[in-house]
């Protein structure tokens, strides 16, 4: 296969969330890195696991206080972000892992206030990804559909955006129902060198549309995930364009058919003597969504820089007749490859990804004046959008291994 800037697509890593959460719970992305891969070979860096930059930032200053933090480590930073594009955050965890060449691989995880989420847990979540973070392999060898095993690096990740949206409903005059849907997205990011000159970035995205549980809701309340959207855009077009691959879902389809998912779990064992080593579980497989169906569609905004990936129609399917997935959570990870243009200085990538989550809810109400009836009504949570440059590691700006 050859890499071709025709069409803007793909790679859509579908999942459906079968889990009940209640509304109070945090929406984190999932750990799991996904390289889709033939064959794959870890190589882990070491010496470099250690010496790990870790600093958290609270309050209302916090995005300030963290952007003001990284001035030094900025030209030496695989990821950049826009700390204003996040102001709602008032929790920011910045971990910074170091590379030979002197560069960084940053972790950006943030916090938002919450009834349920004070610092204490923020803190004790950041650690958490931290850990994973650093125990993730800095390399990994794998090969794309038919292209030639390459060189995989790991560039980092951006963790936890998230907005929410309350629901509220007056039952009856003297009775209001209240929930919170939540909408929240996460990124990693790897980098190779491509054929044809080019740097090619793996963007996998997780985006989660979050309700509460039934169990969590009256009998006569419900709320479901309606439909997700997830888009990528390359904002410097002149030298970056998104792949063309033979990747799944490439148009549109449904899960009354099996659904094709590439992935890399990686995972840490322990050998005789107690040393931890990484452990890869490379390949495709298919599978069955048990209980849920759901639609998708690849939307093509602008061949070869704009993309968007639709879920939509999230039903429960019953013997005879289908509803809405009533307290269940929907999560969708697309994953789009950018290549970016030999010459381009520093081998910049820039790009900005939208997520949007719409909601549905249903409830019983009493009305004096028109007597009982069924309200039944779709809601919006806020986007989540954010822009971030990648750059390669230092050294990487060569000729293929």
């Amino acid at each position: 296969m050859k890499w071709k800037p025709l069409i803007a697509v793909l790679l859509g890593l579908l999942m459906v969330g079968m889990v009940l959460v209640s509304a109070s719970d945090t929406v984190k992305p999932t750990k799991t890195s996904s390289i889709p891969s033939d064959g794959i070979s870890i190589s882990p860096l070491p010496g470099h696991e250690k010496g790990i930059i870790m600093k958290t930032f609270t309050g209302k200053l916090s995005l300030h206080l963290a952007e003001q933090f990284l001035q030094k480590y900025w030209d030496r930073l695989t990821l950049r972000i826009k700390f204003e594009e996040f102001g709602d955050a008032t929790f920011v965890g910045i971990a910074l892992r170091p590379l030979p060449s002197g560069a960084y691989v940053p972790l950006y995880y943030f916090g938002y206030d919450s009834d349920d989420l004070d610092v204490k847990t923020l803190t004790k979540d950041f650690y958490s990804e931290v850990s994973k973070f650093e125990n993730t392999p800095l390399e990994v060898k794998g090969a794309l559909s038919d292209e030639p095993p390459r060189a995989w690096k790991y560039l980092g990740a951006i963790l936890s955006l998230r907005t929410s949206r309350e629901i509220e409903v007056a039952t009856a005059p003297w009775i209001v129902r209240k929930a919170t849907v939540y909408n929240g997205v996460g990124a990693e990011f790897w980098g190779t060198y491509g054929e044809w000159g080019q740097y090619v970035y793996y963007v996998a995205i997780t985006h989660s549309a979050e309700v509460p549980s039934d169990r969590d809701l009256p009998s006569d309340f419900k709320i479901a995930v309606k439909e997700v959207k997830d888009r990528v855009t390359v904002l410097n077009s002149d030298d970056a364009f998104i792949g063309y691959g033979s990747f799944r879902p490439d148009d549109s389809g449904s899960t009354s058919q099996s659904a094709v998912t590439w992935g890399l779990n990686l995972d840490f064992g322990i050998d005789a003597t107690g040393r931890p080593l990484p452990t890869a579980q490379a390949g495709f497989s298919e599978s069955h969504t048990t209980g849920l169906g759901f639609k998708w569609y690849t939307r093509i905004i602008d061949p070869n820089y704009d993309v968007q990936f639709e879920f939509y129609d999230l039903k429960k399917k019953g013997l005879l007749t289908s509803s809405p997935a009533w307290g269940q959570i929907f999560v969708s990870r697309p994953v789009v490859l950018v290549h970016v243009k030999q010459g381009t200085p520093f081998y910049e990538g820039k790009i900005r990804v939208r997520a949007d989550a719409t909601f549905v809810y249903e409830a019983p109400v009493d009305s004096p004046f028109s007597g009982t009836y069924v309200v039944k009504k779709d809601v919006d949570a806020p986007p989540v959008e954010f822009t971030v440059e990648m750059f390669p590691w230092e050294g990487m700006i060569q000729l293929r291994d």
